[in-house]
């Protein structure tokens, strides 16, 4: 009793002291036990400490120490133990010196709270010792521990080494938790009652329950599974120039296991265990084998980036390494994409050259079959693939979300188009052209795609959408009719109609019972050749003309820059045969307006690429015929800005009365009648203008814009 009560009166007498200590500490007032409260670290403060213990200053070692022990058990925590029992020892050896045996006593108590098995600094004198000792005996006792196999023991939490042979482990008097939890044998849990002086005997026998496998691999970084199951993945050691860190699987009861090693781009390693006995077992490092193909790329277009399941690997032209497997690889730039999807083989050695065409992801999709509708998609990708100018492909389902939250297009946007039901609202060609826009920027591409079918599976419907186009062209695909889906093919593939032609300048006709072309309106490089009206064409450079149609297949294949055509004329069907000769002028030529085989939102990706250098006639043709697609999708505003730009002049077949006319029609559909009336005016002045070469004039047409029938 009288044991327990100096104990319990150390603590309380501990306690008091710590809470002086705080309070002084954090104040920064004066301790009446000693001088004001310094300034500084444990360490500083217990070192100022020291020099004045050496220094026999014991009333000024003890203030110092307050302030150490206070700020390593502020929170009641026990901050660096080995520095507060430094603390503790010192402050109890300067008020043994000030003669103050029993506070000296509270702080070897505390001490020995903290570290049961504490040795006393050598030189201390036998009176200090005895102290100690006597507070030892009072407040620790001993386990005399040992542990079958060896290993570590949790006592407390802290974890100490304990072999079979008996060792003695000194702690504080009261209850104690041992505990050992080690992989492949059966927990141990339990409490021992420590008195003073005492030796406690405890004596762990370990039972196996299960196996441990420990696993290495070469090289790290690899997913580890067994049975099926995956256990983790190796680490590397920083010090090692091969192989992993150890990765401990346990619980592993007896009979066969299998052993799985996975990594990217590397064999799978597969091995069996079998465990007779329950025991520790470790394999062999275990080697993966690399498993790549090699990859070359060639493009003869500038700027282009290549990419690999959607990661960014550079820019071409490029040798890469690709892991065996299903890949998707893409190269993309200005003017379009290249795709390849396939399974790549360990060893393969390929070269692909990257012609790009024109991009169309497919960004929404309807099945009205019950038909999947990653089997349409696939289906219609794959019908396509040989078209050599428009590349319709499926994109990421990761990348097409968020190219679509980032421009906020709605998912039903097209649904209208691909036969969605009465009920659904068709979105304005303004906001449709807008989020065309939107979507192809983010997207990186020249347009888009949408495909459906209806109860016919195999009839596909395809919707392909220029950037900044709101109307579509509309392609069906029959995939059931090779003959249908050749046609369907052959239109997506067929090249843009030329936009300059040879030409005479000459305006001739066929006349019933007379072999030849009958020149009726000599004009331009036919005038200055000296073909006049009435003379016949029998033939060009050799070949004989029965026709117009032989004519102009013949002048069709002449360039600004070959040599001479020589024509053989008669004056009249029986007159006496001439020769002229001259070279054809080169002019330009329109699309029509309307042309269910001609696909206005490739022509316009098409356009928009070609080149922007050449003669002044090249370039104006071009602009014409942009601002005849840009009408043909609604794109009024943009039209006007590509027929302002062409510079034609005035005189016959296409010329400035043709980009007046066109400006009319422009300038009508959005409303602007003072302006549309100033260009038909102008138009109207252009006898000898056509919408076409061979078609209408155009003055007629814009009289009757200008004068409406059963107008005033």
């Amino acid at each position: 009793m009288k044991i327990r009560l100096l104990v319990c009166a150390a603590v309380v007498a501990v306690t008091a002291i710590k809470t002086s200590e705080v309070f002084f500490a954090e104040t920064g007032k004066k301790d009446l036990r000693g001088p004001q409260t310094q300034v500084g670290t444990p360490e500083l403060l217990l070192d100022q400490a020291k020099r004045e213990f050496d220094a026999f200053h014991n009333d000024q070692v003890v203030p110092l120490l307050d302030q150490v022990i206070a700020k390593l058990t502020a929170g009641g925590q026990n901050q660096k133990p080995e520095l507060l029992t430094l603390a503790y020892e010192l402050r109890a050896r300067a008020r043994f010196n000030l003669g103050d045996s029993a506070a000296a006593e509270q702080d070897f108590s505390a001490l020995l709270l903290i570290n049961p098995g504490y040795k006393l600094s050598e030189g201390i004198s036998v009176r200090v010792r005895d102290v100690f000792e006597s507070v030892r005996k009072l407040t620790v006792g001993q386990l005399n521990i040992s542990m079958t196999p060896e290993g570590d023991v949790l006592i407390d939490g802290k974890a100490i080494p304990v072999t079979a042979n008996s060792q003695l482990i000194d702690l504080p008097v009261g209850e104690h938790s041992v505990a050992v939890s080690r992989p492949g044998y059966r927990p141990v849990s339990q409490k021992v009652n420590v008195v003073a002086g005492d030796v406690i005997p405890v004596v762990l026998t370990l039972e196996r329950v299960s196996s441990t496998l420990a696993v290495i691999s070469i090289p790290e970084a690899v997913d580890v599974l067994l049975d099926g199951t995956p256990k983790g993945q190796t680490t590397r050691i920083p010090t090692a120039t091969d192989g992993s860190a150890t990765l401990l699987l346990t619980d592993l009861q007896t009979g066969p296991h299998r052993v799985q090693l996975r990594r990217d781009c590397y064999k799978e390693v597969e091995k069996t265990i079998t465990i007779e006995q329950h025991g520790d077992i470790k394999t062999e490092p275990l080697k993966l084998v690399p498993a790549v193909a090699n990859v070359t790329f060639q493009t003869s277009e500038p700027n282009t980036m290549l990419v690999v399941d959607g990661q960014t690997k550079g820019l071409t032209p490029a040798s890469l390494p690709v892991c065996e497997g299903l890949h998707v690889i893409e190269v993309r730039g200005p003017k379009g994409r290249f795709v390849d999807r396939r399974e790549w083989k360990t060893g393969d050695a390929v070269t692909l050259t990257a012609d790009l065409r024109a991009a169309f992801p497919i960004v929404a999709s309807r099945s009205g079959a019950g038909l999947p509708v990653e089997q349409l998609r696939g289906n219609i990708v794959s019908s396509l693939a040989s078209v050599k100018s428009v590349l319709v492909y499926t994109p990421a389902d990761t990348e097409l979300t968020a190219a679509m939250r980032d421009a906020s297009v709605p998912p039903d946007w097209l649904a209208a188009e691909l036969g969605g039901g009465q009920a659904i609202v068709r979105v304005p060609k303004e906001v449709k052209r807008d989020l065309v826009k939107k979507l192809t920027t983010r997207l990186q591409v020249q347009g888009l795609a949408a495909v459906s079918s209806g109860q016919d599976p195999y009839l596909v419907t395809v919707l392909l959408f220029a950037a900044g186009s709101g109307e579509p062209d509309v392609v069906t695909v029959n995939l059931a009719d090779a003959a249908a889906r050749a046609k369907t093919l052959e239109m997506l593939a067929a090249p843009l109609p030329p936009m300059l032609r040879p030409s005479l300048e000459t305006s001739v006709v066929d006349l019933a019972g007379v072999q030849g072309a009958v020149v009726i309106r000599p004009d331009g490089v036919g005038a200055k050749m000296g073909l006049e009206a009435g003379d016949v064409i029998v033939a060009a450079s050799g070949s004989p003309i029965k026709a117009v149609a032989d004519l102009r297949a013949k002048i069709a294949t002449m360039r600004p820059d070959a040599a001479q055509i020589s024509l053989d004329v008669k004056k009249g069907p029986g007159g006496a045969q001439r020769t002229v000769t001259g070279s054809v002028a080169m002019v330009p030529e329109t699309l029509p307006l309307q042309d269910p085989g001609l696909l206005y939102n490739r022509a316009l990706i098409t356009m928009q690429d070609m080149s922007k250098t050449g003669t002044a006639m090249e370039q104006s043709a071009l602009h014409v015929n942009l601002g005849i697609v840009m009408m043909r999708l609604g794109n009024w505003e943009d039209a006007l800005v590509e027929l302002a730009a062409a510079k034609l002049p005035d005189g016959a077949g296409v010329s400035a009365g043709t980009v007046a006319y066109l400006t009319g029609r422009c300038e009508e559909a959005l409303g602007h009648a003072a302006n549309a009336t100033a260009a038909y005016t102008k138009a109207a002045a252009s006898p000898k203008a056509r919408l076409s070469s061979e078609g209408p004039l155009v003055a007629p047409l814009a009289l009757q814009k200008l004068h409406p029938r059963g107008g005033g």
